[in-house]
């Protein structure tokens, strides 16, 4: 293990994020995102924070996607302990003046009367960036491959990412990952699991747990794959 909240133990010798020799500047990436964790979580339970050591320009590189990231998925947080507490700096840093331009923006992506749409009572419909989520879900899952395993998983890597709503069932596949182990060690902001299949050109299914109530399933193949979907031929 590499990093543990604010101490480096170990080096490793490449950047995950763009696969080359690490040379300064560096900075640590908190793998998720530390603003996962509220303020409050952290002062209160103290939480050791997972970091891998990366180029200073490829971490700031995600900055915004990051924020958006955080602040257009909180929502879906909300009656969690950790959503709840999320939620609450989101006002909190909003009233203070900071990120409002954003806060304002992911406002608008609530829509009560969708055009050619009609919810049942209750409902309102929530847009979000797509490619910004997916991007930032999919810088998750190559930190903690890279955690896991030491081993690079470049960013052009084919894969697939689905989004399970709350109090929605997830897909059946996902019953393949009750007998796996749980990863995360802060289960009520963020949890992992994955599995491997070997016998389907090592295919790999990832599924992360945010604050509680949002579940995120990830799906690739392996780095060296040399199957059609992974080499375009």
């Amino acid at each position: 293990m590499w990093g543990i909240d604010d101490m480096t133990v170990e080096l490793p010798s490449l950047c995950y994020l763009c696969g080359e020799t690490l040379s300064p500047p560096l900075s640590r990436d908190h793998v998720p995102p530390r603003q996962f964790y509220p303020y409050e979580i952290r002062q209160r339970h103290k939480p050791s924070l997972l970091t891998i050591p990366v180029h200073s320009q490829c971490n700031r590189a995600y900055q915004y996607d990051e924020d958006y990231f955080v602040n257009t998925l909180a929502p879906f947080a909300l009656g969690t302990y950790s959503g709840n507490a999320l939620l609450r700096e989101i006002f909190r840093k909003y009233r203070a003046g900071e990120k409002r331009s954003l806060v304002n923006k992911v406002r608008k992506e609530f829509e009560k009367r969708p055009s050619g749409l009609i919810l049942p009572p209750g409902r309102i419909v929530k847009r979000f960036d797509g490619n910004r989520v997916h991007r930032v879900a999919w810088k998750i899952i190559r930190g903690l491959y890279f955690y896991n395993f030491r081993e690079v998983l470049p960013e052009n890597t084919p894969n697939h990412l689905e989004i399970v709503p709350p109090n929605e069932p997830p897909p059946r596949e996902f019953s393949a990952l009750p007998d796996e182990p749980v990863r995360g060690q802060h289960p009520g902001v963020f949890d992992y699991k994955f599995v491997k299949f070997p016998e389907v050109h090592t295919f790999n299914y990832w599924a992360m747990l945010l604050w509680d109530k949002l579940v995120m399933i990830m799906m690739f193949h392996d780095p060296t794959c040399d199957c059609k979907s992974c080499t375009g031929s």
